[in-house]
């Protein structure tokens, strides 16, 4: 009998630079049966002639011309023939064992999904570190699984897109990746993914590689208006999979504190997304989460004055040398 079929879908924009090292991860996998879906969304760096040069059997090359990565990723979908979906960014790896163990915990469980690890790393796997072990765990309460991670218990953290592996069978019920979304859209995808599955199996050994990059140019850095409007957009979403748990204590607590953490990020500069972003916070029953923001000083402010004092100076501060 043969193995079953990974389609692993990468889309790309402008990645020459680390695409040989994702594609030689992919490659080295000790699961072989795999195809490779990669989706040039208007690459001006060579990455689409790069990908094209390799005339590879298992590459299928596509292009979404700058559609965006959430278009690039149903292209990829819609052209996958396989049995497994492995979405992949064309920055991150894997570990050798990744694909085949998350295959075999998934034997016969059409509708479960799998979840590793994931390793943040800059230049070198080797100093990377993982954060996210203690939010991660084999459920048949799905619902729950999620609301641990939003933050139900306090502290909170997030899965990386790579960090799953998915029946296409399970895939194929959910509607497609949201292509309006430019931030959180992986979030908002897999919540959806995840509330239809019938259980979370969490395979400890295998690895997922996110590289983070020092210059902040991560989507998950960034805060321009378009990216706060679609966390928002995102997170409305969210709140509205759990249909088992919605009105729990546990969905008040992790919803409340996912709406503080944009409200948190769009203050002081963008106050229409910070008040909507606080009034829904409150209408499930606010929280008492307090953000990190960093510098002795800006802590102290915060402290004492309370953290929206301590984002007001920072930026004043960085007016100042913006002049």
């Amino acid at each position: 009998m043969l193995s079953p079929k990974v389609s692993v879908i990468i889309p790309i924009y402008n990645g020459i630079k680390f695409i040989e090292e994702t594609l030689e991860a992919v490659f080295g996998q000790t699961h072989q049966n795999i195809e490779i879906i990669i989706v040039d969304d208007g690459s001006t760096d060579g990455s689409f002639e790069y990908i094209k040069s390799l005339d590879n059997k298992k590459i299928v090359l596509k292009t979404s011309n700058g559609n965006g990565a959430c278009a690039a990723r149903n292209l990829g979908l819609r052209s996958a023939t396989g049995e497994f979906i492995q979405f992949l960014d064309a920055d991150d790896l894997l570990s050798p064992n990744k694909l085949e163990l998350q295959i075999t915990a998934l034997e016969n469980k059409p509708d479960a999904i799998a979840v590793c690890s994931t390793m943040h790393f800059y230049d070198s796997i080797n100093q990377g570190v993982i954060t996210d072990r203690d939010f991660l765990y084999s459920t048949s309460d799905t619902e729950s699984f999620l609301l641990n991670l939003y933050g139900a218990s306090g502290s909170h953290n997030m899965v990386q897109t790579s960090a799953w592996l998915t029946p296409k069978t399970l895939l194929d019920k959910v509607e497609p990746w949201d292509e309006t979304l430019s931030k959180d859209q992986d979030g908002e995808y897999f919540c959806r993914v995840v509330t239809k599955a019938d259980r979370v199996i969490y395979v400890p050994e295998a690895i997922n590689y996110y590289r983070k990059h020092i210059k902040g140019s991560n989507i998950a850095n960034q805060k321009e208006i378009k990216h706060l409007e679609s966390q928002l957009r995102a997170l409305d979403s969210k709140s509205e999979q759990f249909s088992k748990l919605e009105g729990t204590k546990a969905y008040k607590k992790a919803m409340a504190l996912q709406y503080k953490i944009i409200a948190i990020d769009a203050y002081p500069e963008y106050k229409t997304i910070y008040k909507t972003a606080i009034n829904r916070m409150d209408n499930f029953g606010g929280s008492s989460y307090e953000p990190v923001l960093g510098g002795t000083i800006i802590e102290i402010i915060k402290s004492v004055f309370g953290w929206r004092a301590a984002k007001a100076f920072r930026m004043f501060v960085k007016n100042i040398f913006n002049h």
